[in-house]
Order: structure tokens, then sequence, then C-alpha cells
């Protein structure tokens, strides 16, 4: 079964502007930015961030096609 991820991509200037206005560090916005914290604060820093120019975007893990052999 495929496992699904979100990630949200943000310019580092922008992870720096948050960071500045809600009083965190650049680690804890990329923490939420990555989806690996879920407080209420990761929330707002993930809506932020998305209102601002951010991409959010769903990673699937895929099976590997290169797993046979081909001689040429």
């Amino acid at each position: 079964m495929a496992e699904t991820r979100k990630l949200i991509k943000a310019s580092r200037e922008l992870k720096e502007e948050i960071a500045r206005k809600l009083n965190v560090t650049t680690r804890t916005v990329e923490a939420a930015l990555a989806y690996d914290t879920k407080s209420p604060t990761a929330r707002l820093i993930r809506s932020y961030a998305l209102n601002h120019g951010a991409k959010l975007y769903e990673l699937k893990e895929m099976e590997n096609p290169y797993n046979e052999v081909i001689t040429l």
C-alpha cells in the first residue's frame, strides 16, 4: 500500500518571517511545515505559510521501477 505524506515548501525568507512574527525558532517552523507536529501553533504556521506563497505537496511512496535488471 502506498503511503502518502504532506510537505509545505517555503522560502527561507518566509520561514524567518514566520519565526519572527510568532516568536518561535526556525526549527519549529520547519517541523510544522513538514507536518511533524500537530499543535495549534503548528496549524497557525502552516496556514500562514500557505496564505503567503508557500506550496503544499503530497508525497507518495512508490515501488522501485528499476528492480529488474535489463541487459543491453
